[in-house]
């Protein structure tokens, strides 16, 4: 299991869309403002978008720094997807 770490910035609903005839429902999602270190040795801050099931437990947190477990899957050469398995929270880091 991975580990992000970041201040949380903005807890938000992404509101409901439709794709077709398929509606994708709403869902809530929190911002996260990370530190990446690139492989030259220097970093960079990159805002990383979550979606979440427990968007209370993350609203405590707002303007703070915290750690939360993540999963990352690739669904196609050179993107990388992040998400937070179900029954993780967020603590202080």
């Amino acid at each position: 299991m991975l580990n992000i770490t970041g201040q949380v910035l903005h807890v938000f609903e992404k509101p409901a869309a439709k794709r077709g005839d398929e509606t994708i429902d709403a869902k809530p999602q929190v911002q996260l403002l990370g530190e990446f270190f690139l492989p030259n040795g220097d970093s960079k801050f990159d805002l990383v978008t979550l979606s979440t099931d427990t968007p209370k437990d993350f609203e405590q947190f707002k303007g703070q720094t915290v750690s939360v477990p993540v999963g990352a899957f690739s669904p196609s050469k050179g993107s990388v997807i992040y998400f937070i398995p179900k029954g993780s929270k967020p603590c202080l880091a």
